[in-house]
């Protein structure tokens, strides 16, 4: 499955992560997806508004959904997926993620931040079971 993501949006991604650091960052992606993959284009940037510890864990302002999903129905980029950092973590799922996954076919892009480096993986949740997330190879 191929994710198509712009060099320049890349790089925000990882900037946030690590200006967020030593807390989880978040976001909504933004652009079209189908069965053969997806293409971001845009990044809703949104405040953790996790009531648990937001070193470990993340959650998107509800009200940054809903405006996005209002701006998809006029016609703007639909949501396809979500970012989060793992500061000081490694760039996979965790349980927390794998259990908090609900979108079938949504891409999460999962950025790790240690010793000031960040890295970037995709991965897209099951059409069937969106627990299960697959890896997804991100170009530009």
């Amino acid at each position: 499955m191929r994710v198509e993501l712009s060099a320049d949006l890349l790089s925000r991604l990882e900037e946030a992560a690590l200006r967020a650091e030593p807390y989880e960052a978040c976001a909504l992606l933004l652009g079209h997806a189908d069965e053969n993959g997806v293409a971001v284009k845009d990044i809703a940037f949104s405040a953790n508004v996790t009531e648990s510890d937001p070193k470990a864990t993340f959650e998107i302002d509800p009200t940054l959904y809903i405006r996005c999903q209002k701006e998809a129905r006029q016609g703007g980029p639909q949501v396809v997926g979500v970012w989060h950092s793992h500061p000081g973590g490694k760039p996979l799922p965790s349980e927390t993620d794998k259990a908090r996954s609900l979108e079938a076919g949504w891409l999460w892009i999962i950025t790790a931040v240690n010793d000031g480096q960040a890295e970037s993986l995709g991965y897209r949740a099951d059409a069937h079971d969106p627990q299960v997330m697959h890896p997804a190879q991100i170009t530009g």
